[in-house]
């Protein structure tokens, strides 16, 4: 997929597996892209993991990579990949829960703002 200049996207939150056991840490690739102009302003951006159970509803986890468009964790316009580490003690207690990972992208710091909402799979929590 190709972002317009000024836009950001968010493509994907995903996962090297299906099958996590309940008290494990769970590593989450978002793969996000930001347009050539609005990366070239080097404005702000923010990058937000959440997982929620969707069993027993509520928010296990939250975790935020911010930056500015050029800086060495998304150093090109285009694609980049952010690496999220949910922690074991997040998920443990939960087996048989299924969870939910969703990423959010803002970008600049003031108005106009551009962002963008993924969803990814549902996951089961084994023992």
């Amino acid at each position: 997929m190709s972002v317009a200049p000024n836009d950001v996207n968010l493509l994907a939150v995903e996962t090297n597996d299906q099958d996590f056991a309940a008290g494990t840490a769970i590593d989450f690739q978002v793969r996000a892209e930001v347009g050539a102009a609005l990366h070239g302003t080097g404005g702000q951006y923010k990058v937000r993991l959440t997982l929620t159970d969707t069993t027993d509803p509520s928010l296990l986890d939250t975790e935020n990579i911010t930056g500015v468009f050029g800086d060495p964790a998304w150093p090109n316009p285009g694609l980049n990949i952010f690496t999220f580490t949910v922690p074991a003690g997040a998920t443990a207690g939960r087996v048989g829960n299924i969870v939910e990972p969703q990423a959010r992208l803002i970008g600049n710091a003031a108005a106009p703002f551009d962002s963008s909402h993924v969803v990814g799979d549902s996951l089961l929590l084994t023992p």
